[in-house]
């Protein structure tokens, strides 16, 4: 019998095996889903991420079907995915290029379900609701049933100066021998696989996509959501949980960054109300403030506990930065002398080549996800410690994104 290779991607092993499932049980009658189709929704082309405070079109539906907020760094767009009874592979695509803003910013697309959207609009429309604790529902509370927190379906942070710097006349002088060519622009894609239950069975979904940006240029993106359904007629969608827990990005015009953890851990209570089997976590941290000792460039332990016990120890951090230089036409440099035997070398060195806490520009941020097994029905409790984690201060401007998603069946 000839055997399989070994280093076949889990995506395609699990393909493999529910063929060979389908074949054994000869998709039985009560099995047999009728094929409805593939499906996509192309969220936005080339449309502007920017900051104009006082745009007069500011939080009103723009002609485009979707609603610019925060003076244009966020774009919240209402769409429904349709149904499916058999498992979708299904995939977010993010371009991105700069549009004349030349710095590094955070950025993340993200999503509400139904009523938590609506809260959503409503509050960044009425504004002075952005208290750093309970602004956007960066955790639910007990009496607040449509504030949730941001369900992040990708993270990223955009390259310095990527597209519309890349075949200046100073790009071209300074391209280090290492890149070949300035990128044009930037890539990303995300499996949303495991969530089709939480993407499908919304009436609304309303999905969002905010860039840091504070030039009037910004940024130009492009977004797509496509839905593959599986061929096999008793690949039968998984009948799986989704639900945000917790997420402290800054998701509106006078919101603060979440500075607490210098202060203490962050706890998160939750509810289950019937028992989760295969329970997982999905958990995205980034870590930022300015200059050679802020959290950004310091590498801080992160502790995470679930109802007390210690779930997981470890320093998120990223030393392969000089991967993407290719992306950063305008990523600042200095040079930098060393000695290797016994002779004296230079360099230049880009601020995008540095290691930082857990991201790099122009890449984007991979959730952390871990097993939790079966969990009883009842009061739970996350604990998110960063004990290191410096105080914010007029220069360093301290803060960390997290953010945390709980899969169960």
């Amino acid at each position: 019998m000839t055997r399989l290779p070994f280093r076949l991607g889990i995506g395609v092993r699990l393909s493999l095996l529910a063929t060979v499932l389908c074949v054994l049980v000869s998709c039985q009658s009560r099995n047999n889903l009728p094929a409805l189709g593939d499906h996509g929704v192309d969220l936005w082309s080339g449309d502007t991420i920017a900051f104009v405070p006082g745009r007069p079109v500011d939080s009103v539906l723009t002609d485009r079907g979707d609603y610019r907020l925060d003076a244009g760094r966020i774009r919240l767009k209402p769409i429904a995915l349709p149904h499916r009874d058999r498992q979708c592979a299904i995939t977010l695509d993010v371009s991105l290029r700069s549009n004349g803003d030349p710095w590094d910013k955070s950025g993340t697309l993200f999503a509400f379900a139904d009523g938590a959207g609506r809260d959503y609009l409503q509050r960044m429309q009425n504004g002075g609701d952005a208290d750093t604790t309970r602004f956007a529902g960066i955790m639910s509370g007990p009496t607040e049933a449509n504030r949730e927190p941001a369900l992040e379906l990708l993270r990223f942070i955009t390259p310095f100066g990527v597209g519309h710097f890349s075949h200046t006349e100073r790009a071209q002088a300074y391209k280090p021998e290492s890149v070949g060519a300035w990128a044009d622009s930037v890539h990303w894609s995300a499996d949303l696989s495991p969530m089709q239950a939480w993407l499908t069975d919304a009436d609304t979904l309303w999905v969002g996509v905010y860039i840091d940006t504070w030039t009037a240029e910004g940024y130009t993106l492009s977004a797509s959501i496509t839905m593959d359904e599986s061929d096999l007629p008793c690949d039968v969608a998984l009948e799986q949980w989704t639900r945000p827990l917790l997420n402290t990005t800054k998701l509106a015009h006078d919101q603060r960054p979440f500075t607490a953890f210098p202060d203490g851990p962050l706890t998160v209570p939750f509810t289950l109300d019937a028992p989760a089997q295969g329970a997982t976590l999905d958990f995205l941290t980034t870590g930022h403030g300015g200059h050679a000792g802020g959290d950004e460039f310091t590498e801080q332990k992160h502790i995470l506990l679930l109802d007390g016990d210690t779930l997981k120890r470890w320093t998120p951090w990223r030393n392969d930065c000089s991967a993407y230089r290719r992306f950063n036409p305008t990523s600042g440099f200095w040079p930098s002398t060393y000695v290797v035997r016994g002779d004296t070398l230079e360099e230049r060195v880009a601020s995008s080549d540095l290691s930082r806490s857990n991201w790099c520009p122009g890449e984007d941020v991979k959730p952390l996800r871990l097993p939790l097994g079966n969990l009883e029905a009842g009061d739970h409790t996350l604990e998110i410690a960063i004990p290191g984690a410096q105080p914010w201060t007029d220069s360093t401007f301290n803060f960390w994104n997290i953010a945390a998603t709980l899969h169960h069946r």
